[in-house]
């Protein structure tokens, strides 16, 4: 049985206890927020036994496996470090860092320490993105060209998520003095990862990142200013291009994930809007010379919380890790980069 403790109970840690807790050999046995009162609520709603103020109390006091690391992006580095020193292993949420040094250095301690790691980097738990990386690895597309990828969201421009402007999940996301990255850090790390899983390591990025006037610069204690969208253009080690793009304004895509990406041999759309039986297609074989696109049935496969159990339970690393964020860490530094000097940069 591995006892696990919940580190940061905001709206993201709900997936986490509901994940957790449907793991057999897994029991949710803590959690911690230094928000007075919000632990302790978020322990009663999920039967979870203790709840904490202090991440060094909870860590001094629980007899601890594992943690999974939910605290807005700005504040991972500690509480990260505080466990791996305990020797737990830990899972953490998207992106590992807030730069690419202390990602490095969160990396190395886990290494140092022999700790498991994983990322929740979620798109990875369906079917489809599995099947998609597994059917370039293979060849099938051939020799790897052109990339798309996009992930689309609206509550910028709709109230479907709720009313933006009255809500501090979606506030701070906004504001680069709360931890924010923008809509890069928030989103466009998933969609780095989904290319780097599913095309391969990226060499080289240019980026815009955009800002667009509300109508107030300030909320209360929130300013304004984290990018809303970003244009990318990568080239890939296999010596394939692509651009990468994400906005929070765009009207009428709830929350909208796709790649698609061209071979020499054929080419895959992967689409996660779309019903799970058709979320992937391709267009090879003989259906190149007509233009056919035919559903790929994908079997299932575990969510990133089972693979993080599972990894604990059998002694070895799951498919992601530390060492894989900080590869994303290094686009997402990159892309900052870019777009502040305007000129290509090349991943570290």
């Amino acid at each position: 049985m591995v006892r696990l403790a919940i580190i940061g109970t905001g709206s993201m840690a709900y997936s986490h206890a509901k994940g957790f807790a449907a793991i057999s050999d897994c029991q949710v046995v803590a959690c911690c927020d230094i928000l007075p009162g919000r632990a302790k609520t978020f322990a009663d709603e999920h039967g979870i036994p203790a709840a904490y103020e202090s991440v060094q109390e909870m860590l001094e006091k629980e007899q601890l496996d594992a943690v999974s690391v939910v605290t807005p992006d700005v504040y991972h580095l500690q509480p990260v470090m505080q466990a791996i020193d305990k020797g737990l292993h830990v899972m953490c949420e998207k992106p590992l860092a807030s730069s690419l040094e202390d990602a490095k250095t969160m990396a190395k301690a886990a290494a140092d320490k022999g700790v498991l790691t994983a990322m929740n980097f979620s798109y990875r738990k369906n079917p489809s993105t599995q099947e998609a990386s597994r059917l370039v690895a293979e060849g099938t597309l051939g020799k790897i060209i052109h990339v798309e990828g996009s992930y689309l969201q609206d509550w910028l421009s709709s109230t479907i998520w709720g009313d933006w402007r009255e809500t501090p999940a979606f506030l701070w996301r906004l504001s680069v003095a709360h931890g924010s990255a923008g809509v890069l850090g928030d989103v466009g790390v998933h969609l780095y990862d989904l290319a780097g899983f599913v095309v391969g390591d990226i060499d080289k990025i240019t980026c815009t990142l955009k800002t667009f006037d509300k109508g107030t610069p300030q909320i209360g204690e929130y300013v304004l200013d984290a990018n809303d969208s970003m244009m990318a253009l990568a080239e890939f080690s296999n010596g394939a291009i692509g651009t990468l793009h994400a906005s929070r304004w765009a009207t009428g895509q709830t929350n909208t994930v796709a790649i698609r990406v061209y071979g020499e041999k054929g080419g895959l759309d992967l689409n996660l809007d779309r019903p799970e039986e058709d979320q992937l297609r391709i267009c090879v074989g003989e259906n190149v010379k007509t233009n056919t696109w035919e559903s790929v049935v994908c079997p299932p496969v575990p969510n990133m919380y089972m693979r993080f159990i599972e990894s604990i339970v059998q002694g070895r690393q799951g498919q992601t890790s530390f060492d894989g964020a900080v590869k994303v860490q290094a686009y997402l530094d990159a892309s900052m980069k870019a777009a502040e000097k305007g000129c290509s940069v090349e991943i570290e």
